[in-house]
Order: C-alpha cells, then structure tokens, then sequence
C-alpha cells in the first residue's frame, strides 16, 4: 500500500510515516518499480503499537528500544514493565507539583488584596511564585521546549 493509504489506516499525516522511518523507527518499506514505498500491511499494526505506545506517554526513543529489541529476537515486556514503572513515578511528580500549585493558587484567591498595584494585586501580592511555578511538566517528564518537533510527544 502507498503511503497515503497507511497514513489514512493508521490516522496519521503521511509526514509522520516518513519521520518515523528517518528515525529508524519503523523500517524502510520495499519500493515498487516506480520508485513509491510499498507498506506492506504489517505496518498498520506496527504503527498503530506506536501510537498506542506514545499514547500511554512513551517517547519515541522508548518506543524505538522497545521494537529494536523485538527485532532482535528478545522479549521487551521486561524493559516496558521497568519504563511503566517509571512513568509512574514522574506522574506522581507531577500530581504532586499539581497539588502544590493548586494550593499556591488558593491561597492567592483566598487572601483579600485591596492595595494599589499596576495590574492586578492578587497576582502582585508578595508570594513568591518563581519557584513554585516551575513550569509545567508533560506526562514524559521533561519540560516542553519551544524547538522540538511536537511528533516527538
């Protein structure tokens, strides 16, 4: 099948297709004798795992170690449990960075701030949010840079 037809399969922009293949993600597909990649109909199900993978919030250099230790003949349930666990853990961080920004945010609501200030006084008022507020993290832990292609989350 032709790219489009993959991407219109699986749901995603055929762009995607051919990054995931630049990045060694899902294998070059054999070409036809014209020249066009000719999917063959494995790749659905390659490419509906990683979607599901990115889903569940693996980053595609996860997801790649996962399939690449398929390819080589190993089991990667052990290596996904271990990746599982761990994202757990940086949600729970993140719940817990939540939580405390929540109550940062009361607190500002809560307390009556009448004095005179430039804009507004509630978010004026001597609270020092610098490093309450850390920016937010997305559920991979890492911070959203500006520069990175979204296709990576």
């Amino acid at each position: 099948m032709r790219i489009g037809e993959l991407a219109n399969k699986v749901g995603v922009n055929p762009k995607t297709l051919r990054y995931w293949e630049e990045i060694g993600l899902i294998p070059e597909p054999p070409r036809n004798s014209s020249g066009y990649r000719d999917y063959p109909e494995e790749y659905v199900n390659l490419c509906r795992f990683i979607l599901k993978a990115k889903r569940l919030g693996f980053k595609l250099s996860e997801i790649k170690e996962i399939l690449d230790l398929r390819l080589s003949g190993r089991e990667p349930c052990g290596c996904v449990r271990e990746k599982i666990r761990k994202k757990v853990e940086e949600i729970d961080s993140i719940i817990e960075e939540l939580k405390r920004r929540k109550a940062l945010l009361l607190s500002l609501i809560e307390k009556e701030r009448r004095e005179p200030a430039p804009v507004c006084p509630i978010i004026e008022s001597d609270v020092e949010l610098e490093d309450e507020l850390s920016g937010l993290l997305i559920p991979n832990g890492e911070q959203i840079p500006s520069s990175r292609k979204a296709e990576e989350y």
